[in-house]
């Protein structure tokens, strides 16, 4: 009798997929490069990619984007803030349109990511 490793034991169900030639060759060799079973592999791209409902590439790239310039946002904020704290006058007027302009975008990639 075989007996399943501790981490196999919770695993109960098949998944079979069907891939082209092409496509197989890269995926084993990619679980090579990565010195994982080529099961292991497919197990963690679908957990990784579909399972956990993690945003595709294009919307992580531009939360990311996103996420700079909302700290150069905050950054001209506490300079704006030091500024008037120390009794000088500061322009906002640009500040606040990025501002605005991020929260669009914001708002836009949300209704995106919204099924």
């Amino acid at each position: 009798m075989v007996k399943k490793s501790p981490a196999a034991q919770g695993r109960k169900r098949d998944v079979r997929v069907r891939l082209p030639d092409d496509q197989h060759g890269e995926a084993v060799a990619e679980a090579a490069r990565q010195g994982v079973s080529l099961s292991r592999y497919v197990r963690t791209v679908l957990l990784e990619h579909c399972l956990t409902r993690r945003p595709p590439d294009e919307v992580a790239s531009a939360l990311s984007s996103l996420s700079r310039q909302l700290s150069a946002i905050g950054n001209n904020l506490n300079q704006i803030a030091h500024v008037l704290n120390a009794g000088n006058h500061a322009p906002v007027s640009q500040v606040l349109k990025d501002v605005q302009a991020a929260n669009s975008e914001t708002r836009a990639l949300l209704r995106n990511l919204q099924p």
